[in-house]
């Protein structure tokens, strides 16, 4: 879509606006040098100014704005202007110099904002469409109380871009599907100082800005220097605006360069596709090479090295610290973040490989444990086992994400074995089991609810998350043969086809958050689409798929800034966060659980063509292995060791110092299933050829 700039002159001041013209849609800014300046009493005055004169230089357009405080201060603004028609994006270049400083004032900060031109009116909260990745999706719809952007009826909405996966804010009107993206180019986002739970700071250290929409009768989009936050903040519950700013002192300097893109698509994964892979290609995030195969061979180390016989019951516990390897909670999750089974199967398939009888032991033991006991008093498994006392965790239901995993893990288990020629019946017939009783409870539309008690019943009728069992459902039609299991994942699909993908609704993929749009929603969406394209070869399963996989890029950290050290584990003098996602909506921690994926993003390569798809399949296949210690410069006491989570927005890590046991499994998972499956770790423009073969189920770990 092509862009023009046009600087008309107000005919009243004598002074030039800015007005940004696309094919459909026009965007005005009538006072481009906008200042926000706090004086000595802390009263914030809002000053905003057109430009004084506007010239073209070597295709540049220089524009020039003073703008004076009623205190006396004075401030110069150089703003230039370009057209990047290779990119199809308009740039600008910030420079904000303080001239003189009058007596009373203290802070400011710096704005820029657009809107679109009168002639549409609409409603916000009902017409309006807003992506900034981790953050804000459509309307927001399923959001958590307290989340950026949950009441859409606050007036102003501002985030800061360390808290994006890329930093950027994409505003459409959903009535004409157009949309206008504003994202900071090139930025060193950098902070002096810890700013935890403060609600103003003034330094010049601050050299970072943020994003968001200010409502009124027409919303502005805007970019503000540096970086406050609100009407809301997570900062600290209790602080509606944290608010940032630089001190009034001459010589200090604001610099900032934005780039400006429209465009349009036909509907919200269209135009949020379109949006984030521009951007993603702007940024084009480098891959940081690592050994895979220190990685798989660190990860298996560290499973074993953790799994062993806790009060006679063979596992691993629930978490260690890192770097020091500590054991701090003993108790073992079936799936989600315990992923005792997965852990089982990988042990029993490193055994095989490597002829090591006791690590093959250690798995069989996992397995016939969670076989024998979890339903020893439940209709569906019991999750979660505390070891001391030795008992299954009372009034703790079992989460449907959980049963899947665990699930997954054992059929995988016995899937292999059989391979090799070792037949566990019991785990197949466990797995029917647990196959029967999700058919007993399977809903009238298909889905399934988030969470059961003992007997079955419901004890939370969200049903988003009927995603998690399909994969499970259509691995057991492969191994038996049985059509009752195909009609249950076909049921389970169609209502995940209507009901989630085309609503964009990915809520709840996680069972310790609250129910709300988060990552891990897409990636059971992605699996499960993926599963259903196995199990029937329609290719809307392929687009529900994509769909999916759009999603949950949009979570991932695909640009890189400065992040000290503050608590936890502290690595990134030695890594960056390239790879890291964002875990869900209502916080900023992020972790390393796009590991999971790359095998289902070279999937889709393979599947659409699409080489954007194994680009950011590489990408998250190697630098999701950061933060592990493969390279043997991270301290850690078993190298293997990662920490689960951590929050970086404000630049100072702030993370948990926690490894559990899925943290591994997120490392190796999908290496292994390349390995199963193309024979080595990473896959090559020659694996294409292996797609096209028929009557593969390529949703299980290995050919069989």
């Amino acid at each position: 879509m092509k862009m023009k700039l046009i600087f008309p002159m107000n005919e009243e001041t004598k002074m030039y606006e800015l007005c940004i013209c696309s094919e459909k849609e026009e965007y005005t800014c009538r006072t481009p040098a906008e200042l926000l300046v706090w004086d000595s009493d802390g009263v914030l005055k809002h000053y905003r100014n057109a430009y004084d004169s506007v010239r073209e230089q070597n295709g540049i357009i220089l524009c020039h704005a003073r703008t004076g405080t009623e205190n006396g201060s004075e401030f110069l603004f150089l703003d230039k202007y370009a057209i990047d028609c290779n990119r199809r994006e308009i740039q600008m270049e910030r420079t904000v110099e303080v001239k003189r400083r009058g007596e009373r004032d203290v802070g400011f900060a710096t704005e820029f904002a657009l809107k679109q031109m009168p002639g549409e009116a609409f409603r916000f909260e009902k017409d309006c469409e807003v992506f900034v990745p981790g953050i804000w999706y459509g309307r927001n719809e399923g959001v958590v109380n307290g989340a950026f952007a949950s009441d859409l009826y606050k007036k102003h909405f501002y985030f800061r871009i360390t808290r994006m996966a890329l930093p950027y804010l994409q505003y459409c009107n959903s009535e004409t599907g157009n949309f206008i993206s504003i994202c900071h180019l090139a930025p060193v986002p950098d902070t002096g100082i810890p700013e935890a739970g403060k609600a103003f700071v003034m330094d010049s250290s601050l050299q970072y800005g943020s994003l968001g929409i200010t409502k009124s009768d027409i919303p502005e989009i805007r970019y503000v220097y540096p970086g406050s936050e609100g009407e809301g903040s997570y900062i600290r519950p209790d602080i509606t605006w944290a608010v940032r700013s630089h001190p009034v002192r001459r010589g200090i300097r604001h610099g900032y360069k934005l780039g400006i893109f429209c465009d349009a698509g036909e509907n919200a994964y269209v135009r949020m596709r379109k949006c984030w892979r521009h951007w993603y290609d702007r940024y084009s995030p480098e891959t940081v090479p690592c050994d895979l195969h220190k990685v798989y061979k660190d990860g298996i180390q560290v499973i074993d090295a953790y799994c062993q016989e806790y009060n006679s019951v063979m596992g691993l516990p629930f978490w260690v610290t890192v770097p020091e390897g500590n054991v701090s909670d003993i108790s073992y999750q079936m799936g989600f973040v315990g992923q005792q089974t997965q852990c089982a199967w990988h042990l029993i398939r490193y055994g095989i490989q490597t002829q090591n009888e006791q690590m093959k032991e250690k798995g069989r033991q996992i397995i016939r444990f969670w076989v024998r006991e979890s339903c020893r008093n439940s209709f569906l498994p019991e999750v979660w086992y505390q070891v001391f006392p030795p008992e299954f965790k009372k009034d703790y239901p079992s989460y449907l994400r959980t049963v899947a995993d665990g699930m997954e893990g054992i059929l995988n288990a016995y899937l292999y074995l059989k391979k090799h020629g070792e037949h566990q019946e019991s785990w197949l017939n466990f797995c029917e089991k647990i196959a029967e009783n999700l058919r007993k409870i399977q809903n009238e539309d298909g889905s399934f609810y988030r969470a059961y008690g003992k007997n079955g019943e419901p004890v939370h009728r969200g049903k988003y998350n009927t995603t998690n069992v399909i994969r499970f459902l259509v691995n057991l039609y492969t191994a038996t043969g049985r059509e009752e299991y195909a009609d249950m994942a076909l049921r389970a699909g169609e209502f995940c086809y209507s009901y989630i993908f085309e609503r964009m609704a990915y809520i709840g993929g996680t069972a310790d958050n609250d129910n709300t749009v988060d990552k891990e929603a897409g990636m059971q969406a992605l699996y499960a689409f993926l599963a259903m394209y196995d199990l029937t070869s329609d290719a809307r399963w392929i687009k529900a798929a994509g769909g999916a996989a759009d999603f949950c890029e949009t979570w991932t950290y695909s640009w890189k800034f400065p992040v000290h050290p503050f608590k936890g584990n502290g690595v990134f003098d030695k890594a960056n966060q390239t790879g890291l996602s964002l875990i869900a909506t209502g916080h900023s921690h992020c972790d390393v659980m796009m590991g999971y994926c790359p095998y289902d993003y070279f999937r889709l390569w393979l599947l659409t063509g699409d080489e954007h798809y194994k680009q950011f399949g590489r990408m998250i296949l190697y630098n999701t292995k950061q933060t592990t210690d493969w390279h043997r410069r991270h301290g850690h006491s078993y190298p293997g060791l990662v920490e689960e989570s951590g929050e970086i927005a404000l630049q100072y890590h702030n993370g948990l110092g926690k490894w559990l046991p899925w943290c591994t499994i997120a490392e190796i998972e999908a290496l292994a299933r390349m390995e199963e499956w193309f024979g080595r770790l990473e896959i090559k423009e020659q694996d294409k050829d292996k797609i096209t073969r028929k009557n593969i189920n390529f949703s299980q770990f290995f050919d069989n």
